[in-house]
């Protein structure tokens, strides 16, 4: 036998089948450990049989892929000839128009350029002109301004009869100031030659005559343009009792020490003393000595030995204004603001002096100077509003024999650029020069007019910059060029375009009929959808589900055969998920269907692999079939199999997604229903076609399903008649009882399970069932994965707070945050309740922060961190007591409540267009969440702290009221002042633990070195613990009162948005306590159950004399009446959970009706379920104890769960 088996493996199948046939023409009894063996050549065979078939179906498609791909390859090659010869021509086309484009462009950019080229010389020389002409007006006509005003002096004195040095000219100040306007000079000082002879009689006449000088002053006092008044008392500085500044000017002829004190100059003379000045400043030095001060002399001397002009050289100073401690920049600056009429700076460009003789006498060889007038200009006043406001990027380069400096002239503005010749050097060859070198003369209005000393010479270089040259020569050319390139090109463009345009839409016809027909057949089966895409009149009526999807145009219903067939070998399944319309009523929207999605994508990988079709989800139902759209002999067996893998995977996928979605996640499994039948399947039209199946055989599926129990496969009667045809009698087992289906009656029913052997030693069953890995997890394991799913919600809380800490709205961690200074224990008669505060201050918004906040995801927590987190987590479960109610499962189910809430109240109801168009940025949107949430959403410490807190509000809890707490436990009452003595203790418990040394790298990269987050940390925990004292009536009323400032008619003043966060918290932690109240009716009697054991333990062990069943039912109802219901109406009060708000008072409002009606058979239920509790062994406080599982729960609550729910509500 086994040979022919191996023989046969290398064959087909077949041969397989002719095995079995053999065998059991053979082997009429065989006995039970040869049946165990034949049953599992049977699995595998079916296994082959399932995989040859799809091999066969994937060669039968691929074949007929082929054939088409061959066809559209031939037409493809058909249509690219053709294509290409129209192609050749119009590249021909298109040639020639390059040509004739590059020809006409370029000569167009040579004429266009060139013309450029001339119009840029022709404006830079225009320019230059400008400049050079106005260099040469210094000499021509603005020092000859100055030479008719010193032949002036001279006239005067001689028309006058005034003998120099004894010459005052009238009116001194306005005359000047003509002669400094038209020469931009701006200071004149008059220079007498006095000898010593004539000393005392001058300082005696400088003193008399200080008319002009008292005039010069107030004038210029009143203007304030110099620091006249400020400076004057520095220049005046002297000890010399001799030298008196009484008058306003020396009484002697002096001059300054290398310190600048004044001293009277010793003699001998000849002096030169500063006589008339304008304008006057606080520099003018009166009767100051100019021979003597330095770097002066040469020049006075060569000015009275040659009787010719003479040009100083190109003087700098420091850049600074009249507040300089640099007096000469002071001056200077004094001297521009005067010029300007504001004031101005002094930017260090060069001044020259200019010392022009006056003559004893008009004209005449003989004519001898009498005395030297000393003038200061700017050189940048000369070439100032000299060219237009577009003329930009002119280079001056101004130098004599002693040196060069570089000026820019944009428009009417000139720039000095620095020292030395700074033009770029690529322009050289355009440069302009002009020099004074061939002036001899200035004309001062006499005939002879006034000698240049040309020793030293003053010249001039113009260049253009490169600014210049960008401005005249554009890209015009080039731009006309490509303009008329592109006139030709355009036109061939156009053929390539419209070319590609057509190419294209047949590519996105082809690419939209591909997506189409993926899409059909995700929802279709292969034949229906080919059919429904290949249409044809032509096909038999077998195959009337060809012609919908092939979008032809359907008149009427009588126009179109109708879409559907009748398959008479099927089988149909119905899988639900058991309990989880009261799992997804705890849970987000998102982690609903993170669940289904990672489910039902688990349950197609194995539908695929075995070949069965999904017909649609409903809900958390999951329906397929086998036997269509292509008869399967075996249909039965593989939805066994397909049903049997989807339970374990789902047993699977659960345990690794309670993880991430939270407490319970892992108790959920499936109820799966199966029936075999024949069913008419067919495609419904409208404006969504779907796939549907129809016939008695869904409908008894269905009912196997809602008649099923958990982790269990239901098979009616011929299902179970096909498996033991099939050989699989050791997969059923026929359930105890029947049962009663809608339009069905009493049904006799079979349980599926599939076995594998273990082990046989030919005499005994060694079989395992394979449902045991789908029994419900050990209290461990499900501890552990309650512990790292708290761990990966408080890692996104901190990743929330790191992020903002790294925009700048924290400090960076240093290290970590102090024991002994902010541990927080009760020590020295404190306790947490003194720590409690009625406001909780909320950071402020801080705009820039929030806009630059990073994302939470980019934040990486080092390894430390995260095991720190998992041992502090692990710790605080360890501290919970095995309390049937507050132990760490129901912390777990407080924390995803809290969870909930705060995600909610960061999605208020927002203007989605804006958001979706970026009309709101982050920093506004941000802002907005932060005046909607009170600042609760902005401050990411004050959310992990509520999250903190609901883990740990009843760590250590004793599973007793504080009353009697406080009866075991008078020490701990004495501490806590018989308070909220539950609450304190979980407090210090929980606080000492977060602060010992093991948790030194949490705590810093939490909270960084900022002391005022961490206190604020602990401030909100504090809070938000002893808020789930909810029996402390002098805790109650402060939450009234506070509650009636915040949201009630009282104005709660400047801290009203404080206020109203911290209400909003505490009543977050207060619904989230007894959020079960607010959840799926099977929610409200899971935990309720827990309660009424945990008290009625309590009971029964003499802890507490009350029995909780004497007034549990209308305790329950006051419980929903007077506080339950007011509670979830606060919450819509505060205005900041949106729909989480209406769906905890609907929830609450259906189960106390609900409990109303069932409540008494409930309590019933209860006590004769825990009256056979072993009181003696019955020590949930002290003694390690099994806490109430699902399963406890459930099984008193079956038959209430599956009865019909009160219809309280619309819906």
């Amino acid at each position: 036998f086994f040979a022919n088996r191996e023989d046969c493996e290398t064959l087909s199948i077949d041969c397989v089948y002719t095995l079995r046939f053999h065998h059991q023409q053979q082997q009429e009894q065989p006995s039970f450990s040869m049946s165990l063996l034949l049953s599992d050549i049977d699995d595998e065979i079916d296994e082959e049989k399932d995989d040859y078939q799809s091999v066969t179906d994937d060669k039968t498609s691929h074949a007929g892929s082929v054939s088409d791909h061959s066809s559209e390859e031939e037409q493809m090659r058909i249509a690219q000839r053709e294509t290409k010869a129209v192609l050749g021509l119009r590249v021909l086309v298109i040639l020639v128009l390059l040509l004739a484009a590059v020809g006409v462009s370029l000569a167009v950019y040579f004429i266009t350029s060139k013309a450029e080229t001339a119009e840029y010389e022709a404006q830079f020389t225009g320019v230059a002109d400008k400049v050079l002409s106005s260099f040469e007006n210094i000499v021509g006509q603005k020092m000859g301004a100055i030479g008719s005003f010193c032949l002036g002096i001279t006239s005067f004195a001689v028309s006058q009869s005034e003998d120099w040095p004894f010459v005052t000219l009238a009116d001194f100040e306005q005359r000047s100031a003509s002669a400094r306007t038209l020469s931009n000079a701006l200071h004149m000082s008059l220079l007498p030659l006095v000898t010593d002879k004539e000393r005392s009689q001058w300082e005696a006449y400088s003193v008399q005559n200080l008319e002009w000088y008292l005039e010069g002053r107030a004038y210029q006092e009143e203007l304030a343009a110099n620091g006249f008044s400020r400076r004057r008392a520095m220049v005046e500085n002297t000890t010399e009792k001799e030298l008196s500044f009484d008058s306003g000017i020396g009484n002697r002829i002096y001059q300054f020490t290398p310190y600048f004190d004044t001293i009277v100059d010793p003699g001998p003379g000849p002096y030169t003393p500063v006589w008339q000045s304008s304008p006057v400043t606080f520099l003018d030095s009166i009767n100051m000595n100019l021979i003597e001060f330095p770097g002066e002399r040469a020049a006075l001397e060569k000015v009275f030995e040659t009787g010719e002009i003479l040009f100083g050289g190109l003087d700098t100073n420091d850049p600074g204004d009249v507040n300089s401690d640099n007096l000469s920049t002071a001056w200077l600056a004094g001297l521009l603001s005067t010029f300007e009429g504001r004031p101005v700076e002094y930017k260090g460009d060069p001044i020259t002096n200019a010392f022009f003789p006056i003559f004893d006498k008009t004209e005449g060889e003989d004519r001898e100077v009498m005395a030297i007038m000393k003038i200061d200009f700017n050189w940048a006043s000369y070439f100032e509003n000299i060219l237009p406001d577009n003329s930009r990027g002119v280079v001056l380069v101004l130098e004599n024999c002693e040196g060069a400096f570089t000026y820019e002239i944009n428009g009417a503005a000139v720039d000095l650029v620095g020292i030395g010749d700074q033009h770029d050097r690529k322009f050289t060859s355009d440069g302009r020069f002009g020099s004074f070198k061939d002036v001899l003369t200035v004309q001062d209005g006499s005939r002879q007019g006034m000698p240049l000393n040309q020793v030293c010479p003053i010249n001039i270089h113009v260049y253009p910059s490169q600014a210049f040259y960008d401005e005249h020569n554009s890209d015009l050319p080039l731009i006309i060029t490509i303009s008329v390139g592109l006139i030709f090109v355009f036109t061939s463009i156009m053929f390539i375009i419209y070319d590609r345009l057509v190419e294209r839409r047949q590519r996105l016809v082809m690419h939209r009929a591909k997506q189409t027909t993926d899409i059909v057949s995700s929802l279709f089966p292969a034949n229906v959808r080919d059919r429904l895409i290949g249409a044809g009149d032509h096909l038999s009526p077998n195959h009337r589900l060809a012609t919908f999807l092939k979008g032809g145009k359907v008149e009427s219903i009588s126009d179109v055969q109708q879409i559907a067939d009748l398959f008479p070998y099927t089988t149909v399944c119905f899988a639900d998920i058991a309990g989880f319309t009261a799992w997804s009523s705890t849970r987000e929207p998102a982690h609903v269907f993170a669940l289904l999605q990672t489910v039902y994508q688990a349950f197609d990988i194995i539908a695929k692999k075995r070949r069965v079709f999904k017909v649609e989800t409903i809900g958390d139902s999951y329906v397929a079939v086998t036997g269509l759209p292509e008869p399967q002999e075996t249909h039965a067996v593989i939805m066994a199999r397909f049903a049997w893998e989807c339970m374990e995977k789902m047993s699977e996928v659960t345990k690794r997604l309670e993880v991430t979605l939270g407490p319970d996640t892992a108790d959920l499994s499936m109820r799966i229903g199966i029936h075999s039948g024949p069913v008419t399947a067919g495609v419904l039209r409208g404006e969504r076609a779907r796939f549907q199946l129809f016939g008695d055989t869904v409908n008894t599926a269905s009912r196997m399903e809602s008649t099923g129990e958990r982790n269990k496969i239901q098979v009616s009667n011929t299902t179970a008649k096909l498996l033991e045809i099939a050989g699989k009698t050791h997969w059923i087992q026929k359930r105890d009882d029947s049962i009663v289906a809608k339009g069905k009656g009493v049904l006799n029913t079979y349980w599926v399970s599939l076995k594998e052997p273990t082990g046989t030693d030919g005499s005994s069953d060694q079989s395992t069932d394979v449902s045991s890995s789908m029994n419900r997890p050990t209290g461990k394991s499900k501890q552990n994965r309650l512990i790292e799913w708290v761990v990966e919600l408080m890692q996104d809380r901190i990743k929330t707070i790191v992020a903002q800490r790294n925009s700048g709205g924290m400090q960076k961690p240093r290290s970590s945050v102090s024991v002994g200074d902010l541990s927080g224990k009760s020590h020295h008669g404190k306790t947490p309740l003194d720590d409690f505060a009625e406001v909780i201050k909320m950071p402020k918004f801080d705009y820039k922060v929030a806009k630059n906040t990073q994302a939470s995801s980019s934040v990486v927590i080092p390894a430390i961190v995260v095991s720190q987190l998992r041992e502090l987590v692990t710790s605080i479960a360890s501290m919970y007591h095995d309390n049937p109610f507050h132990n760490f499962e129901h912390a777990c189910h407080v924390t995803m409540a809290v969870d909930k809430f705060l995600r909610r109240i960061v999605a208020p109801d927002l203007d989605v267009d804006q958001l979706r168009n970026g009309k709101k940025s982050r920093g506004e949107l941000a802002s907005h969440l932060h005046d909607y949430t009170h600042g609760i959403n902005s401050d990411p410490i004050s959310l992990l702290a509520i999250v903190f807190s609901a883990l740990i509000h009843d760590v250590d809890h004793r599973g007793v009221s504080n009353a009697q707490l406080v009866k075991e436990e008078e020490r701990m009452g004495l501490l806590y002042n018989n308070t909220s003595v539950a609450e304190q203790n979980s407090l210090d418990v929980s606080w000492q633990l977060l602060m010992s040394e093991n948790f030194g790298d949490l705590r810093a990269f939490i909270f960084g070195n900022e002391k005022s987050t961490f206190q604020r940390f602990r401030q909100v925990v504090v809070n938000v613990v002893l808020a789930t004292d909810i029996f402390d009536k002098e805790l109650n009323n402060l939450r009234k009162n506070r509650w009636n400032m915040a949201f009630g008619e009282q104005a709660a003043g400047e801290d009203e948005n404080d206020l109203k966060a911290t209400i909003v918290i505490e009543h977050i932690i207060q619904a989230s306590d007894v959020s079960h109240t607010m959840q799926h009716w099977h929610i409200y009697r899971k935990w309720n159950a827990c309660l009424f054991k945990e008290m009625y333990l309590a009971y029964k062990s003499g802890r507490t004399d009350k029995d909780p069943c004497e007034n549990w039912y209308e305790g329950e109802k006051g419980f929903f009446d007077f506080y339950i219901i007011p509670l979830a109406k606060k919450l819509k009060d505060c205005n900041v959970f949106g729909v989480s708000s209406d769906e905890c008072l609907n929830y609450a409002i259906q189960n106390r009706a609900e409990w109303e009606v069932r409540g008494e058979a409930a309590v019933q239920e209860m006590m004769e379920e825990f009256a056979q509790l072993d009181t003696a062994n019955s020590r949930p406080v002290l003694v390690d104890e099994e806490p109430a599982t699902d399963d406890d729960v459930e099984e008193f609550l079956d038959d209430d769960s599956k009865g019909e729910a009160v219809d309280v509500t619309s819906n």
